[in-house]
């Protein structure tokens, strides 16, 4: 929900027209943000009205401490007639952001000048696709090395953004043709694609770009995760608003996912029909879960939408209320929800990739080890079938078929041969799924004690691999997903699983595919949630309830950190390995070391013990084998990996389970729905560990080409002597053909991060290069080549 208006706004200060574009002067940042994955649409310069006070909104946003902004880059306002540039608000806005640290991702969109759409005035009516193009290298070209992303219009499913009507294929057309004016106009910019709400129509608008050929001109996927009216639990902002996009994107090429507007209306809103749901307290609670679980789910930026309210009656989205005006950013006319978010972001500064945890009491009801009767009910083909193809967990799981054959609403259902009973104080319900990347949705439905029966969707048919997915059952369900005997719309206990369905979304399409379950799952206890961030050795957990509960987290420390979501810090002492305490709406972070969770029965079976190929190493006790073993001695050995220092074990890496090794230097991860080399890929270790220590590496100094080395424009660095000389002796085997191409370069290396830099490394000084998965030490006190060596990144993200 983008509540785009064009603003005619007469300035005191000349404003720039210009017959061309002009590169205007660079602005130094001031100070590194706290965040480089959370971001803001802020649109500073398309609706603040005085361009004067401009730097007010900015400052605003740098105390929030965010570090990324969205901005409209309108091709009304910017290019109002066909000869002329007016650049001054933008100019004056990058400037602002570029010293404040703060990154843009600008959105090329309309309005569309009325001399470009052949429409009476500035409309949603899209151009031609080679005028628009023309708009877009234009802004590209003034900005380039300013801004490296850039969106190409924003919502175009939506008839009030592409009109008369919506229309894919020619937005299609015009995503390819601006693609290519935006990729000669800066070779290293990233193309995001317009942005639609997820998970659907996203779902179908991604599967639409794909079939018009189109999947190839960006580089981005965008989605708006919006929940409303519902929570973003009872919505399920992570499983559906990036999980099913993931499995889209899994089938035609993966991408990163970001998430450039989410949000929820303190007040009245167009997608609550006009009431009033939620007061600015709970948005604040909101902005903070939503975020959390948007990043847990793998979503890559996250943009809160938005800054300023546009209006004082509706759709009352931002962090700061209309007040006395659009001009209006003092401190009475803030939201609660603006400290919020300095609060989350000071607390998660420096942690790692996140993960989805669970502090309830899991009990597996269905493990599919015995044999069992399930017939079809639905209206399409299916099967319901035991299986060892695919398993979580012990022998068997269940094989689940299906078959869509009509552009309309079709499912299949399987019916148990007598109800499932959910265990006492069943909070939510999960299930260990293996998807096939169809999008469509896994439900159940569940008998109460009423005899009313409610549906559920449990979530998406994400992209192959096992991952654990969950629902809440508390609160209300929509009246749609009602079955019989509707009562009061809420599940009372005790309650019975009656059915398992898949059901097609959008209901347009066909097809068939196969998926797995196992361990079917309640968690029993109160509904909470948490979010687990690693920071070194400790960890920062964001835990919450619906409503006030109390909690038990295991830990090892004997004192743990409590900061509650307005700021308030306490140190709380635990017992016996265990911290207990209440929570409710307002998430509080749990700084400590932690300790093992509660696990169900049956767990996971291990990984098999070292085969007859195993080779083990006296030096840590750990042993390779099987691929890993493979991969390590083809790619370099100890020199590149080091020696291991964990067995292969199962680890949640961006929200899905993959077997992992660890290394001194690296974490191999086996990935076997890819084909060979692809099989194994290696962690950005080199990213992850500058993250664990709060360094933004995309602040680190840039520097121009130097004779004699390779410059790589993508991150404005070079690579020179002996690291240049190591860095093109290793690589990954790709072609099977003696030496190493760049290619292999970067497939074990990635890009440079930062130029040669003095660092201090076990209390002594060296001179290092930071890569996307290693540093690289020059250690002159040694001869070549052990001159240079591998800084033990793998060591360092363990904490060891």
């Amino acid at each position: 929900m983008h509540q785009r208006r064009f603003m005619i706004v007469v300035a005191l200060l000349a404003l720039t027209l210009t017959l061309l574009p002009t590169t205007p002067t660079r602005s130094a940042p001031l100070a590194a943000p706290l965040s480089s994955v959370f971001g803001i649409n802020s649109h500073i310069a398309s609706r603040y009205p005085i361009y004067e006070s401009l730097a007010t909104p900015a400052d605003v946003v740098a105390n929030i401490g965010v570090g990324w902004v969205r901005e409209d880059f309108q091709f009304a306002r910017i290019q109002p007639a066909r000869d002329k540039f007016d650049w001054g608000w933008h100019d004056r806005m990058l400037d602002l952001m570029s010293a404040r640290g703060i990154q843009v991702i600008g959105l090329l969109n309309a309005p569309t000048p009325s001399w470009a759409s052949g429409q009476p005035g500035n409309t949603f009516y899209p151009p031609d696709p080679q005028t628009f193009a023309n708009f877009a290298s234009a802004v590209v070209t003034r900005y380039r090395g300013r801004i490296s992303y850039w969106q190409v219009w924003n919502e175009p499913d939506n008839a009030h953004y592409w009109q008369p009507q919506p229309n894919i294929p020619a937005y299609a057309e015009l995503l390819k043709v601006t693609y290519r004016a935006i990729k000669a106009a800066d070779p290293n910019a990233q193309v995001v694609a317009a942005s639609v709400v997820s998970p659907q129509p996203a779902g179908d608008f991604l599967r639409q770009l794909h079939a018009q050929g189109a999947w190839n001109s960006f580089d981005i996927i965008s989605v708006h995760p919006y929940t409303e009216p519902a929570g973003p639990e009872e919505g399920q902002i992570n499983v559906a608003g990036i999980g099913s996009i993931q499995g889209i994107a899994a089938t035609y090429g993966s991408k990163p996912i970001w998430a450039t507007e989410f949000g929820w209306s303190a007040g009245p809103s167009d997608r609550t029909g006009g009431r009033a749901l939620i007061d600015a307290q709970t948005q604040a609670n909101y902005l903070v879960r939503g975020s959390v679980l948007l990043h847990a789910a793998g979503a890559e930026r996250i943009f809160w939408y938005n800054l300023k309210d546009s209006g004082a009656q509706t759709n009352l989205y931002g962090l700061v209320g209309y007040g006395n005006g659009l001009s209006d950013f003092g401190e009475n006319a803030q939201k609660p929800a603006i400290l919020a978010y300095q609060v989350m972001l000071q607390q998660l500064a420096g942690t790692g990739q996140p993960s989805l945890i669970d502090l309830s009491t899991p009990v597996v009801m269905l493990d599919f080890e015995a044999a069992s009767t399930w017939r079809r009910g639905g209206e399409s083909d299916g099967s319901f079938t035991q299986t060892s193809e695919q398993v979580y967990s012990g022998q068997s799981s269940a094989r689940l078929t299906y078959n869509f054959t009509r552009p309309q609403n079709d499912y299949v259902s399987f019916i148990p041969s007598s109800p499932i009973n959910l265990p006492a104080n069943t909070s939510k319900l999960g299930i260990w799924l293996y998807g096939d990347g169809s999008g469509h949705a896994l439900k159940v439905l569940l008998r109460d004690s009423q005899g009313e029966v409610l549906q559920y969707r449990i979530a998406p048919l994400g992209s192959p691999g096992w991952q654990f997915v969950s629902t809440p059952l508390s609160g209300l369900v929509e009246p749609g997903n009602v079955i019989t005997n509707g009562q009061n719309r809420r599940l009372d206990l005790p309650a019975s699983l009656t059915a398992i369905i898949i059901d097609d979304d959008p209901d347009s399409t066909t097809g068939s595919g196969t998926i797995y379950i196992d361990n079917m799952t309640a968690m029993t206890g109160p509904e909470t949630y948490a979010v687990r961030y690693p920071k070194g050795n400790s960890v920062v957990d964001v835990i919450w309830a619906p409503s006030v509960s109390q909690v038990v987290l295991p830990t090892q420390s004997s004192q743990v950190q409590r900061v509650r979501a307005w700021g308030e810090t306490s140190n709380e002492a635990s017992s016996n390995g265990r911290y207990t305490f209440s929570v409710g709406p307002d998430p509080v972070y749990i700084h400590h070391t932690p300790a093992a969770l509660v696990q169900p029965t049956p767990n996971p079976v291990p990984p098999p013990a070292p085969g007859p190929d195993a080779r083990c190493f006296v030096e840590t006790g750990q042993c390779i084998s099987g691929r890993i073993r493979e991969y390590w001695e083809q790619n370099g050995g100890l020199p590149v990996f080091g020696y291991p220092t964990s067995p292969q074990r199962a680890e949640r890496i961006e929200g899905k389970e993959y077997q992992v090794q660890w290394f001194e230097r690296n974490r191999l991860e086996l990935h076997p729905e890819n084909a060979r080399p692809y099989d194994v890929l290696l962690g950005r270790l080199g990213d992850d560990r500058l993250v664990q220590q709060g360094r933004n590496w995309q602040n680190f100094p840039k520097s121009n080409q130097q004779p004699g080395c390779r410059y790589f424009p993508e991150t404005g660095h070079n690579v020179c002597g002996a690291i240049l000389k190591a860095w093109r002796a290793n690589g990954l085997e790709l072609d099977g053909r003696r030496g190493k191409t760049e290619s292999e370069n970067l497939a074990l290396f990635g890009l440079p991060l930062s130029d040669v830099q003095i660092e201090v490394i076990e209390g002594r000084e060296y001179q290092v290069q930071w890569f996307e998965r290693a540093r690289f030490e020059l250690h002159p006190e040694n001869q070549a080549p052990y001159d240079v060596l591998l800084g033990l990144l793998g060591n360092e993200v363990l904490g060891r």
